[in-house]
C-alpha cells in the first residue's frame, strides 16, 4: 500500500518509473531541462553543450558548459552562430537560409524524441549543418526533427562556429593552445557536441550505443574530418555524408591557414590576440565578408579546417591514411548539385570545359556532344555530374581498399519544386534535406501529389542503415570493381554512377593527374 502510494505521489509530481521526468522534463550532465511535448515528438531546443565562446574563450577549444539550477527552458532554439546575414539567392529560399538572432554564444543543440519514448534506446541522428562553413545552423526549417523522430528515432541538430570565428588560426593561437593547434575551433566544437550526445541522449530514449553522425555539405566536409579525427574515435558508430564524402573542400596545412590569419589581423591592425579578442564579432564578420559584386551568393571558402596533426591528422579528400572511425557511411550527390547555368552555348560550354580541364579538355569534349545549343546545355548538366560522381565512386572504392570501411553510395535526383513564379533547378545542392527530414511543403513553392513518396524513401532507407548499419534490400555497397550506386528519388535502384564507362575512365585519369573532382 506505501510503495503504491509513493508512486502515485511521484506520477503526481511529474516522476516516471525510470526516474526520469515526464511531462517534458529531462535531466541532462547540465541539469533539468523542459521541452514541448508535440503530438508526434518532443522537442527540446536550445540545450548549452559547451560554454559559450566569448571574450577569453574566443578562439580556444570548447569548454564545458557551466551547470544551471532548476529546470531550464528548453522550448526555442539557441541563437544562430554569428555570420554574416545571407539573403536569398538562386534556388535558395528563406527555408534554406540562417537569419538573426546571431551571437557567439550560441553553442547549443536540439533534440526530437518519438512522444511517449521513454527510455527505449532508440538510435542516434545527429545533424552538422552546412554553409560552406562560414554560415548555417542547426535551426532551420528545413531540419526541424520531429517528423523523423517521430518514426522511431532521437534527431539532434548542432549549431558550431563558423567563419572566421570558427576557423581562423594564427601562430600565436597555436603558441598558446594546449592541443598546439588552431583554427579548427568548429570541428571541435562537433566533437564537444558528440560528447554530450553520448552522455546524455539515454536520457532523452536514445541508444547511446548507436550513434549516427550525420552531415551536408560543409557538414558532410566535417563527416569526413570526424572519420579521420583521433579525437573522435568512440563518439560515433555509423556516419551519412550528404554531398559528400569527397567533395572538393580542401583541408590545408595549419601554416598556411595561419597566414590568412595573420594577413586579417594586419588589415585590422591588431598586434595581439587579446585586441582581436576586444574587437566587436560584427567588426570581424565585416572584415571578412564575401563582397562578389552583389550582397548574395555562397561564403568563400576562405575559413576552413586545417591539417594541424591533432584535430585533423591528414585530408581525408586528398590522402589515404589510417581512419579512426572506420565506421559504416553512406555518401552520394544529388542530380544537379552545382551547375552552372549560365553555360547557355556550344561556345561557352568549351570555354568552361578548358577553363576546367585544362590537358583533358579536349578528351572530354569528344565524349560530350555540344553541336547545338540544347546539346550544350544537356552537356553541361551532365559533365558536372559525371564528374562528382566519378569522384565519388573513385573516393569509395580507396576508403574501402585502405581503410575496410563499408561505404553505400547513391545518387539523387528528385527534382525540389520552383519557387513560385521562378526556374527549376531540379535537384540542387542541399535539395534532399527537406525530405530527408520530412519537412515538405515549406515557402512558396509549386508543391505536387506525390513528394511524400520521396519521404517515405529516404527515411526508410537511413532509419534502416541506422538501425543496422546497411540502408536495406539492393544497396550494395561499394566494391573494388564497382561501377554502380543506389539511384534515390524518381528513381530508386542500382543505377551506373557516371554515363558511360568512357567517361568515367576520362574523370578517372584526370584524378590521377590530380585534378579534383568535387563540387568546387
Amino acid at each position: 500500500m506505501n510503495r503504491r502510494l509513493i508512486f502515485a505521489g511521484a506520477l503526481a509530481l511529474g516522476f516516471t518509473a525510470h526516474g526520469a521526468f515526464a511531462q517534458g522534463v529531462v535531466s541532462t550532465s547540465g541539469g533539468e531541462v523542459r521541452g514541448t511535448v508535440n503530438a508526434g515528438a518532443d522537442a527540446f531546443l536550445g540545450i548549452p553543450y559547451a560554454a559559450p565562446p566569448v571574450g577569453e574563450l574566443r578562439w580556444r577549444e570548447p569548454q564545458a558548459a557551466p551547470p544551471w539550477q532548476g529546470v531550464r527552458e528548453a522550448t526555442a532554439f539557441g541563437p544562430v552562430c554569428q555570420q554574416g546575414v545571407p539573403a536569398p539567392w538562386g534556388p535558395y529560399t528563406a527555408e534554406f537560409l540562417a537569419g538573426p538572432p546571431m551571437s557567439e554564444d550560441c553553442l547549443t543543440l536540439n533534440v526530437w524524441r518519438p512522444k511517449g519514448a521513454g527510455m527505449k534506446k532508440l538510435p542516434v541522428l545527429v545533424f552538422i549543418h552546412g554553409g560552406g562553413f562560414g554560415g548555417g545552423a542547426g535551426s532551420l526549417p528545413i531540419y526541424d526533427g520531429a517528423k523523423l523522430a517521430s518514426r522511431g528515432a532521437v534527431v539532434v541538430t548542432i549549431n558550431y562556429r563558423v567563419g572566421v570565428l570558427g576557423f581562423m588560426a594564427h601562430p600565436a593561437l597555436t603558441a598558446e593552445s594546449p592541443l598546439g593547434s588552431s583554427g579548427n575551433y568548429g570541428l571541435l566544437d562537433q566533437i564537444a557536441a558528440l560528447k554530450w550526445v553520448r552522455a546524455n541522449v539515454a536520457k532523452f530514449g536514445g541508444d547511446a550505443g548507436n550513434v549516427t553522425v550525420s552531415g551536408e555539405s560543409a557538414g558532410a566536409a566535417s563527416v569526413a574530418d570526424l572519420m579521420v579525427s583521433p579525437m573522435a574515435k568512440g563518439l560515433f558508430d555509423k556516419a551519412i555524408a550528404f554531398s559528400g564524402a569527397s567533395m572538393a573542400v580542401d583541408v590545408p596545412p595549419l601554416a598556411k591557414n595561419e597566414a590568412v590569419g595573420v594577413d586579417l589581423a594586419a588589415k585590422l591592425g591588431k598586434a595581439s590576440m587579446a585586441e582581436m579578442r576586444e574587437l566587436p564579432a560584427e567588426a570581424l564578420i565585416e572584415a571578412t565578408r564575401y563582397v562578389p559584386g552583389a550582397t548574395s551568393g555562397p561564403p568563400p571558402l576562405r575559413f576552413v579546417p586545417n591539417v594541424d596533426g591533432k584535430v585533423v591528422p591528414f585530408d581525408p579528400v586528398r590522402a589515404s591514411g589510417p581512419v579512426a572511425s572506420p565506421a559504416p557511411l553512406i555518401t552520394g550527390y544529388n542530380s544537379a548539385e552545382m551547375i552552372d547555368m549560365s553555360v547557355r552555348t556550344p561556345a561557352q560550354f568549351e570555354a568552361a570545359v578548358r577553363a576546367r580541364y585544362g590537358d583533358f579538355a579536349e578528351r572530354l569534349l569528344a565524349l560530350y556532344p555540344h553541336a547545338t545549343e540544347a546539346e550544350a546545355v544537356a552537356s553541361n548538366a551532365l559533365i558536372a555530374r559525371d564528374r562528382y560522381m566519378a569522384g565519388v565512386l573513385l573516393w569509395a572504392k580507396e576508403r574501402t581498399r585502405s581503410a575496410q570501411q563499408p561505404v553505400y553510395a547513391y545518387l539523387y535526383d528528385h527534382a525540389y519544386p520552383a519557387a513560385k513564379g521562378g526556374q527549376s533547378w531540379g535537384a540542387f545542392h542541399t535539395s534532399q534535406l527537406p525530405y530527408v527530414f520530412g519537412n515538405i511543403g515549406i515557402g512558396e513553392r509549386a508543391w505536387k501529389p506525390g513528394e511524400a513518396r520521396v519521404v517515405r524513401q529516404w527515411q526508410d532507407r537511413l532509419l534502416a542503415f541506422m538501425r543496422t548499419g546497411a540502408p536495406g534490400k539492393g544497396w550494395a555497397k561499394v566494391g573494388r570493381t564497382s561501377a554502380s550506386v543506389m539511384g534515390l528519388g524518381d528513381r530508386e535502384g542500382m543505377r551506373a554512377a557516371v554515363s558511360s564507362p568512357e567517361r568515367f575512365e576520362a574523370f578517372k585519369a584526370f584524378a590521377q593527374s590530380g585534378g579534383k573532382l568535387g563540387l568546387i
